[in-house]
C-alpha cells in the first residue's frame, strides 16, 4: 500500500492481487476519520486499512458500473451501515439500492473534506471522475500514455470529447490515479506511432520505480498519444496507417484507439 498526504487528508492505494492491474483507492480526512473508498474490488484489503487506521466509511464512490469497479462494494457497506454508494445517476440499476445518484457538478463532502465530480464519458456512458485539490482519480477513462477502451458500452466519439474538452481544460498539476496501471504496454505503443518522443522515452524507463502517482496531466500532454491530437507527428503516423483518413481530429482520435487495440 502507498499512502500520500496532502491538505488534511490522505490518498491510499493499492494495486489488487490477480488482477488486470487493477488499482484500489481510499481518501480519508485525517482530522475527523471520516472517508471515500473508489472502485474497490479488493473489499478485504480495504477494510484492513480502514480497520487499522480506524477509519469510518460514509461513501463509496464509483467511476463506473464494471464489476471490477463495484465488486467490492457491497461488502463494505454491509460493514459500514450508515455509509452510501455514489454513483452517476444512469448507472443506478447497476448497484446495490443503498445508493445516490450523481452527476456534473456535484459536491461530495466527508469530514472537511470535498470532492468535484466531473462526468467524463466514453469508456462508458456513465463514466465519472473526482477531483480533491491537486488529485483527479480517473477509473478508466486515462492511463498513463492511454485511455480507456470502449467495448463493453463505450462509444469512442463520447471519449474524444471528454479528451478534447474536460481533460484538456483541467489543470496540468493534476495528479493522476487510474484504475489499471497499463503504463508500460501503453509506452511502448506510443513510441511505436512516435519513436522520437523524448518524453515518452523518459518516461518508459522510470516505470520500474513504481511512483505513485504516476502521472500528472500536465507530464501525459507531452507523450500521451490521446492528449495530442493536434501534434504533427502524431497525426502524420496514424494518417500513415490509413490514407483515406482526413484531418479531422475526432477521426484521428478514433483511428488511435483502432490502432491501441490491435497493437
Amino acid at each position: 500500500m502507498k499512502v500520500l498526504s496532502e491538505n488534511g487528508f490522505s490518498i491510499h492505494g493499492f494495486r489488487v492481487g490477480e488482477s488486470d492491474s487493477n488499482y484500489n483507492y481510499l481518501v480519508a480526512c485525517e482530522e475527523t476519520g471520516e472517508c471515500v473508498v473508489i472502485d474497490p474490488l479488493d473489499p478485504v484489503t480495504v477494510l484492513k486499512i480502514i480497520r487499522k487506521m480506524d477509519y469510518r466509511v460514509k461513501y463509496v464512490l464509483n467511476t463506473h458500473a464494471h464489476p471490477d469497479h463495484i465488486y467490492g462494494n457491497n461488502p463494505i457497506t454491509k460493514v459500514f451501515l450508515s455509509s452510501k454508494i455514489l454513483i452517476h445517476t444512469s448507472a443506478l440499476d447497476y448497484v446495490a439500492p443503498r445508493s445516490e445518484g450523481v452527476e456534473e457538478g456535484d459536491k461530495v463532502d466527508f469530514g472537511k473534506q470535498r470532492i468535484d465530480v466531473i462526468h467524463t464519458p466514453g469508456h462508458c456512458p456513465e463514466h465519472i471522475s473526482f477531483i480533491i485539490g491537486d488529485n483527479i482519480f480517473l477509473g478508466d477513462t486515462a492511463f498513463v500514455s492511454g485511455c480507456g477502451n470502449v467495448r463493453f458500452r463505450g462509444k469512442a466519439e463520447d471519449l474524444y470529447e471528454t479528451f478534447a474538452f474536460k481533460l484538456s481544460c483541467l489543470p496540468g498539476r493534476l495528479r493522476m490515479f487510474c484504475g489499471h496501471d497499463y503504463a508500460e504496454t501503453n509506452l511502448k505503443f506510443t513510441l511505436k506511432l512516435n519513436p522520437e518522443n523524448k518524453d515518452a522515452k523518459r518516461k518508459l524507463k522510470e516505470i520500474p520505480e513504481d511512483k505513485f502517482p504516476r502521472s500528472t496531466l500536465g507530464e501525459e500532454r507531452t507523450y500521451n498519444p490521446f492528449m495530442r491530437i493536434d501534434n504533427p507527428a502524431v497525426v502524420d503516423a496514424i494518417i500513415e496507417k490509413d490514407r483515406s483518413l482526413e484531418n479531422d481530429p475526432m477521426a484521428v482520435f478514433i483511428k488511435l484507439r483502432e490502432l491501441r487495440d490491435r497493437w
